[in-house]
């Protein structure tokens, strides 16, 4: 049997509502154990700092002319990613890690202009921790003509192989973007679809300072306007159709402004859904299960105007007895394996890289 390795993968999504934090064993191909999971919130007034500095990016350029901001919101990003990392640790027995996977904060993705900045520093990560820390994942991809994102799919098809669920089958990751991961035999292809959580959460953001609408109850009071959803889900529709991955501000919610609170979220509800499911109902077969994770999965309304709008059999991956909240953090400590071991982590299915390629940086800074 090979070598198995017990690790803790890290991931902030683009909700910006905290930290993720998972400890998984693999040998690098087959996933073994998912041992502990744990999330950390971010306090009110570092979310809306990251927040705030997030909007202010849109080229590398915004970062480099406000380095000291920026260097103030990495050290405690940071320092915030070491407390849960101590914590799980403890948790589980002080069990020896291997590796830390480390994503950090998407701040701006725009691979197409070829980066993707990700806040975190991994050499502080390092020395809090005394742990080897591998990140910057996307970096090779993109590098090599590739998308950098979705990282996740190697992970999904190993998840799915692990659950025994049944093929063909899409992994619907519902963050603050929606992506899928499709799995048939050894067949895997991905992409990120459109919006996810982040027309919804931004508006609620604005409008009510709330996080996010908890289990869509804010949504379901409402009524759709579906004159505006007819006028614009084209535009948005066909306008992403050749885009592979997304970055936070793609996406603009000024077409609900004339209506009010309820019906305003309803319609982004909606409207998101509606996006969701007609890219699944077009490009993938009948017989096949839609597996939801991600925070997304949460909002009832949601999930349930996509089971009204697809032809496809909708479920929850907690349904195979897994939390879909940390998928993304469990897929960041088995890249952090792989890239340990030299193997691949993005392929031209998933990312449209040129070849498949491995990823992520080693950081050891103690002694």
């Amino acid at each position: 049997m090979d070598k198995t390795y017990t690790v803790i993968g890290l991931m902030s999504g683009t909700s910006l509502d905290g930290i993720d934090a998972s400890i998984i064993r693999s040998d690098g191909e087959k996933l073994i154990e998912i041992k502990k999971n744990l999330y950390e919130p971010y306090d009110r007034n570092f979310k809306d700092s990251l927040n705030d500095y997030i909007k202010t990016i849109n080229s590398i350029k915004n970062i480099n002319n406000s380095h000291y901001k920026y260097r103030v919101l990495e050290q405690e990003l940071t320092i915030k990613h070491s407390e849960i990392s101590s914590k799980i640790i403890k948790e589980n027995d002080n069990e020896e890690i291997n590796f830390v996977g480390f994503h950090g904060q998407t701040i701006i993705h725009k691979p197409e202009e070829g980066y993707s900045i990700q806040m975190g520093d991994a050499k502080l990560l390092s020395q809090l921790l005394k742990k080897k820390v591998f990140f910057n994942f996307r970096k090779n991809d993109i590098k090599n003509n590739g998308n950098g994102a979705p990282l996740a799919p190697i992970f999904h098809y190993n998840l799915s192989k692990f659950l025994k669920i049944p093929e063909p089958n899409i992994i619907l990751n519902i963050g603050g973007i929606s992506n899928f991961t499709y799995i048939n035999k050894n067949i895997v292809r991905a992409q990120d679809i459109g919006p996810g959580n982040v027309l919804m959460d931004e508006y609620l953001r604005k409008e009510k300072k709330l996080d996010y609408d908890k289990d869509g109850v804010l949504a379901e009071r409402g009524s759709v306007n579906y004159d505006i959803v007819n006028q614009f889900i084209e535009h948005v529709y066909y306008n992403s159709k050749n885009k592979h991955s997304f970055n936070r501000n793609d996406f603009d919610y000024s077409f609900i402004r004339d209506l009010n609170f309820e019906d305003a979220i309803a319609t982004l509800t909606y409207f998101t859904a509606n996006i969701i499911a007609k890219y699944i109902n077009k490009n993938f077969e009948k017989n096949l299960s839609v597996i939801i994770c991600g925070g997304g999965r949460k909002n009832k309304t949601l999930v349930n105007f996509i089971k009204k709008l697809s032809d496809k059999n909708i479920v929850l991956i907690d349904s195979y007895g897994v939390d879909g909240d940390f998928v993304e953090s469990q897929t960041f400590g088995y890249l952090a394996i792989r890239s340990f071991l030299k193997k691949n982590i993005s392929f031209p299915e998933t990312t449209k890289v040129n070849q498949p390629v491995t990823g992520g940086e080693l950081v050891v800074n103690f002694q």
